[in-house]
């Protein structure tokens, strides 16, 4: 404990936010995948963390856990009553314990911190008389650009002899992958936020190891925070690893005080100013283009890819 509190006061004296979580004891060896069978062992934990920083600030957030995916018999079938029941008594044992825990924020994990599953009908807030609750989702998608691990590019024919090519994704922005951000940011919003409940997205990142284009990364994550900041009650954390030589998501050496790449520095700097594209602005071109196509046969798709076409004009000649 004394380690943890010379961490979090170091946070604290920059006046930076700190959250502290119950991290990793819910993989699948951990005692707190078992679920309500530790239930008062989790209790008992929460009560003795809420009583050394009872009298810590508002830059203290404490969050339940980190991707827990309790299984019911079936092991496909997340638990949702099992994670219900153990984020209410989080909540339940922090606010009982008094001092600034009775208006701390508390961060409650989602449902193993997966959109998807967290959006469900499923998913229950817990009850907070002092309503200040916020919801931890992570997200990595594409899941095949931001943690796919390379591997050699191969092919595959199929009994038609069809040829499917497979590889690793190392490039993103597209359209669709544009489009994909903007619509998951509009579930977040419509989930919980319209609600009242913030969005909390403490892990978003690439990995920077894996011969991914490099501009890629760089415009997935200004592409990511500049919409964040663009929605009220939704936050973005970097996830990073910090040393080049374990691979991973690396952006910044903390042993050294320097950003990796002088770009995805700049671009922090410039969202952190308010100086971000708000989405639905963001595929508007610099330069306006035109384009007269002219098209003999009645059955045609147009492609726009990442761009915005602000007119279409079709003249149908009979």
């Amino acid at each position: 404990m004394s380690r943890v509190k010379e961490a979090i006061n170091i946070i604290i004296q920059e006046k930076l936010y700190c959250i502290l979580n119950v991290h990793n004891d819910g993989s699948y060896i951990g005692w707190l995948i078992r679920g309500m069978e530790v239930i008062d062992i989790y209790i008992n934990l929460w009560r003795q963390i809420a009583n050394e920083y009872k009298d810590y600030n508002e830059y203290l957030i404490f969050e339940s856990m980190d991707e827990i995916y309790f299984y019911n018999n079936d092991y496909y079938i997340f638990d949702y009553t099992t994670l219900t029941n153990l984020n209410q008594a989080f909540v339940d044992t922090i606010r009982k314990v008094g001092g600034n825990n009775i208006e701390r924020l508390l961060l409650n994990a989602g449902a193993n911190d997966d959109l998807q599953l967290t959006g469900s009908s499923n998913y229950k807030i817990p009850v907070d008389p002092s309503n200040k609750l916020a919801i931890s989702i992570h997200y990595f998608e594409p899941y095949d650009f931001v943690y796919n691990t390379y591997y050699e590019p191969y092919n595959w024919t199929d009994n038609k002899g069809f040829i499917y090519i497979y590889g690793p994704q190392i490039k993103w922005g597209n359209s669709r992958e544009y489009q994909k951000l903007i619509d998951d940011f509009e579930l977040m919003k419509n989930y919980f936020v319209d609600k009242g409940i913030p969005i909390i997205i403490n892990e978003v990142g690439v990995l920077t190891e894996e011969k991914k284009e490099i501009e890629s990364i760089k415009e997935y994550l200004y592409m990511l925070f500049s919409i964040s900041s663009d929605y009220d009650g939704i936050m973005c954390w970097l996830w990073d690893t910090s040393n080049k030589l374990f691979g991973e998501m690396n952006f910044y050496d903390r042993t050294n005080d320097i950003w990796y790449d002088e770009k995805i520095k700049n671009n922090f700097f410039q969202i952190s100013r308010g100086k971000y594209i708000k989405p639905k602005d963001y595929y508007i071109n610099i330069k306006s283009e035109s384009t007269d196509i002219i098209i003999n046969s009645a059955d045609f798709r147009i492609f726009f890819e990442n761009k915005k076409v602000l007119k279409i004009i079709i003249n149908a000649i009979e």
